[in-house]
């Protein structure tokens, strides 16, 4: 059986009909991006409708399905991830595991991202920004999640007492020194993963699979997971077939039409030298990466 990750969704390959218009085509600077929840409604179908073409009838089916599985329901908080092995692989779970959001604080270090481990799972996530755990806070505050840290000091609750009659939203600092200070303070509970052996702590990218799995179960139990409303399908469909579709840019560009992402801006990798020397840290605008 063949390997698959997200970045594929169907690890089918690239569609056999009809053929791409030539690839150079992609580089046109005509091409106007976008972010997702921009789109109106009629310009998510309009862009669906222009490059259904472009996408194989297993791809279509296979975006269905991830798409009635997504949730808000829980996001994720990354604050300050130094390693971006883990950083990578908290998307990947997130992404695996139907998560929509994802929200980074790099607060001493750029967050970035491993190619081999991330998968392009990026592509498929709503991934945002702040400048500090403040910012993150209140954005999701006001839409009506819960914030629970995840620390070992300050009294923490078990993860399975953290209530899920609410939206959540887990936040994981980084693999030195855990979370700020001002991180743990604003947030409306401290938990932690319970452990039985002489260790005190988890790989964070371990720890949030954990706790993801626990909260997201628990509110799917209780009937609490709610998918996404009709319009924001919509548009994350749009995204998700320019995603798919190599020459999705200057096929919206003839048709008038913005070509939808799911987040504007540099996606950072980490590489390193074929020599074995240091590592560097790579801007990719926009990354794309089609799999049709």
């Amino acid at each position: 059986m063949r390997r698959c990750g997200p970045a594929t969704l169907d690890g089918l390959g690239p569609a056999r009909y009809p053929p791409h218009p030539v690839a150079t085509e992609s580089l046109t600077p005509d091409e106007d991006k976008i972010r997702y929840l921009d789109l109106s409604p009629e310009q998510a179908d309009q862009v669906v409708q222009t490059l259904r073409t472009y996408v194989s009838e297993p791809r279509q089916a296979r975006i269905e399905d991830a798409l009635s599985a997504r949730t808000r329901d829980v996001a994720v908080v990354l604050e300050d991830i130094h390693s971006e092995h883990n950083a990578s692989a908290v998307l990947r779970t997130a992404e695996a595991f139907g998560l929509l959001e994802v929200h980074t604080v790099p607060r001493n270090v750029e967050f970035k991202l491993s190619r081999k481990v991330s998968l392009g799972t990026h592509k498929w996530l709503d991934l945002r920004r702040h400048g500090d755990a403040g910012s993150a806070y209140a954005d999701l505050k006001a839409r009506g999640y819960q914030i629970w840290a995840a620390d070992v000091h300050d009294n923490p609750v078990a993860l399975n007492q953290i209530p899920t009659d609410s939206k959540v939203a887990l936040v994981f600092g980084n693999e030195h020194e855990g979370l700020s200070a001002d991180a743990v303070a604003a947030a409306d509970g401290v938990f932690k993963v319970p452990m039985t052996g002489f260790v005190e702590s988890l790989n964070i990218s371990v720890a949030a699979a954990v706790s993801l799995h626990d909260v997201l179960e628990r509110r799917r139990a209780e009937g609490q997971l709610a998918g996404l409303d009709p319009v924001e399908l919509r548009r994350i469909r749009a995204a998700w077939y320019a995603q798919s579709v190599r020459a999705a840019g200057p096929l919206l560009a003839r048709a008038g039409l913005p070509r939808p992402f799911m987040s504007l801006g540099p996606v950072r990798y980490y590489t390193r030298r074929p020599d074995g020397g240091d590592t560097t840290v790579v801007a990719i605008e926009d990354d794309v990466d089609a799999a049709t």
